[in-house]
């Protein structure tokens, strides 16, 4: 122990790297062993065209999900690392999940290096281990996708720590600019939530930076003008951003809502979220259960003013008031207060609504805000804990370790659920009962797998938990018919399509189902409706033609048959051909 002691005097920054990283490290490494898994196998695995770097600018100008009608995300960068991976790796999960938990150790020194600013050694070191060893984080780090969320919170700490060290010099010089700037172009090639960034600065500045040299004095207007500089050039790199990704995904707004959000103005969403307030809180301070989603009926929604409304009410007011305590008294902690809201206003689904209610791997960047709030909250204790008597403060010491300790193995045991599709989502319908995509996910693994009886049940399961969203359906039916089972399935596409009346898939199942039966008249006609939907229009004029061809053979009177109005065309045009003379003439 006094060796430990003496290490810390001499050298305190070292020994607290040290220890975030050894934390991080047993948070984090039982991801390895792990393959792909969810959005790793749509997004990675199954995708070809992130099998190879021969055309990166294509990857560049293409879309994340390339699922219409759900090209609505463009992470540029992001595609380009995966495909990076790939190549190295020929495709081995393992070289992924390193380069996670690489990522994951770099963020958590980017956190212990901005606490490191802000708060006393001892404070800081608590932010830094409180990070590295969040159960919340496990979804971004065992899920490879979730490197997306490493690289942004990489760029933005990264950036955030550098923004303090230089502005606590004075004026922004012209190198840190453009690091500044490289970081913001980096985070925003990744995901969306970077562009962010500009607002964790100005937090800085309302907090900790507000006796910081500024512009207030004359003789210090060049500090004022150079940080005009970057926020101007952040702005202008925004909108550019903004402006190529319209061009690449047609349009700013971001994921395709959430069905549970389906038609819900600001008011309505801002009902629900107050309502998922408390779960929110539970995952960032308290994470004792984790889930792999979090979705009707595990959760539930409130679209107007209710009881169930109050505790999210009072956690909020009960935020405001810390933050309003700490303003003038403990700036860091009124930076961490501010982080947590900043970090969750994109995916809190009031100014747009985003394609989830919640998940773990989105509330990775809010968790900054927590450690340095605890780690604030600790630097002020430790005057009266030095005042205790010496056993009680070696008890609470330990105390405090022992939920560290607990936090990372939690953390690490938690990996093993994300190895792959099965154990995941074995454990989220054993975890959430109540949940319906934990039904509707293990319905589809069973259907593909040939187990049609006990997929069907888990499909009709997830269709009884949530009637109204329409991936049960639409997946039963798929699978009945691969398998010729049309009659079953034509039910099942109604009511996908009775949900999702524009989206393509549903629309062009039913109409192929009718084809095969025989049901000619009816095909057409579902595969005109699929046209109007404005998507897969080749596919359904491929439909219509063959819808077309059967009527010829069996109802050659109609005279909105495609082939009938071709031949009589032709025969027109040539009265003396042979088929023309048996071909009735309008």
């Amino acid at each position: 122990m006094s060796a430990w002691r003496r290490a810390w005097d001499e050298h305190p920054a070292a020994v607290s790297a040290a220890l975030v990283l050894l934390a991080a490290l047993v948070a984090s490494l039982s991801s390895l062993g792990s393959g792909f898994a969810l959005d790793d196998v749509l997004i990675i695995e199954g995708r070809r065209r992130l099998h190879t770097l021969r055309a990166p600018l294509e990857l560049l100008t293409t879309a994340y999900w390339q699922l219409p009608p759900d090209d609505t995300l463009w992470r540029p960068l992001g595609l380009l690392s995966f495909a990076a991976q790939w190549v190295v790796a020929n495709g081995a999960a393992t070289m992924f999940h390193v380069v996670s938990v690489v990522l994951y150790l770099l963020v958590s020194l980017s956190v212990l290096a901005l606490a490191w600013t802000l708060l006393p050694p001892v404070g800081a070191l608590a932010a830094g281990l409180v990070f590295a060893v969040h159960p919340v984080h496990v979804e971004t780090v065992g899920n490879i996708v979730g490197q997306l969320e490493l690289w942004v919170a990489l760029a933005t700490v990264g950036a955030a720590a550098l923004y303090v060290h230089a502005r606590r010099r004075g004026a922004l010089d012209a190198s840190t600019i453009a690091l500044l700037l490289a970081c913001y172009a980096i985070g925003l090639g990744m995901k969306e939530h970077a562009v962010l960034l500009p607002a964790y600065l100005l937090a800085l500045e309302a907090t900790v930076l507000r006796d910081a040299p500024s512009a207030t004095s004359v003789r210090r207007a060049p500090v004022g003008t150079s940080v005009r500089i970057l926020f101007g050039l952040c702005a202008a790199l925004a909108l550019v951003w903004l402006s190529v990704r319209s061009g690449i995904v047609d349009g700013l707004a971001g994921d395709r809502p959430h069905l549970a959000l389906k038609g819900l103005g600001i008011a309505e969403r801002s009902w629900v979220m107050l309502g998922l307030v408390p779960e929110f809180a539970r995952l960032l301070l308290w994470p004792a259960r984790l889930y792999a989603d979090y979705s009707p009926q595990f959760v539930t929604l409130h679209t107007t003013p209710a009881l169930a409304h109050l505790p999210g009410a009072a956690l909020l007011l009960g935020g405001l008031g810390l933050l309003r305590w700490s303003w003038d008294r403990d700036r860091a902690m009124a930076l961490g207060l501010l982080w947590i809201p900043i970090a969750l206003a994109l995916i809190a689904n009031i100014i747009v609504p985003t394609g989830i209610l919640l998940a773990e791997r989105t509330l990775f960047l809010s968790t900054v805000g927590v450690a340095l709030v605890l780690g604030a909250m600790l630097a002020r204790a430790l005057p009266r804990i030095a005042a205790w008597p010496a056993s009680v403060r070696t008890l609470s010491y330990a105390l405090g370790g022992a939920v560290l300790v607990l936090a990372a193995a939690h953390s690490a045991e938690r990996q093993h659920v994300w190895e792959n599709n099965d154990t995941l989502i074995a454990s989220l319908v054993i975890d959430a009962p109540q949940n319906f995509r934990g039904h509707f996910w293990l319905g589809d693994e069973l259907l593909r797998k040939g187990q049609l009886v006990e997929g069907e049940q888990s499909m009709r399961r997830a269709m009884a938990l949530w009637p109204e969203h329409d991936g049960p359906p639409l997946g039963l039916a798929l699978r009945y018919q691969e398998r010729g089972m049309c009659r079953p399935a034509l039910d099942l596409y109604t009511i996908a399509r009775r949900i999702e009346p524009l989206k393509p898939t549903p629309h062009f199942g039913y109409a192929g189902c009718l084809l095969t039966i025989g049901r000619y008249h009816e095909a057409r006609a579902a595969a005109f409706e699929g046209l109007a939907t404005g998507r897969s229009a080749v596919a359904f004029r491929y439909l219509i033609l063959q819808a077309d061809s059967a009527l010829a053979a069996t109802d050659s009177v109609r005279s909105n048959n495609w082939w009938v109005r071709r031949r009589r065309t032709s025969c027109n045009e040539s009265l003396d051909s042979p088929r023309c003379a048996e071909s009735p003439r309008g």
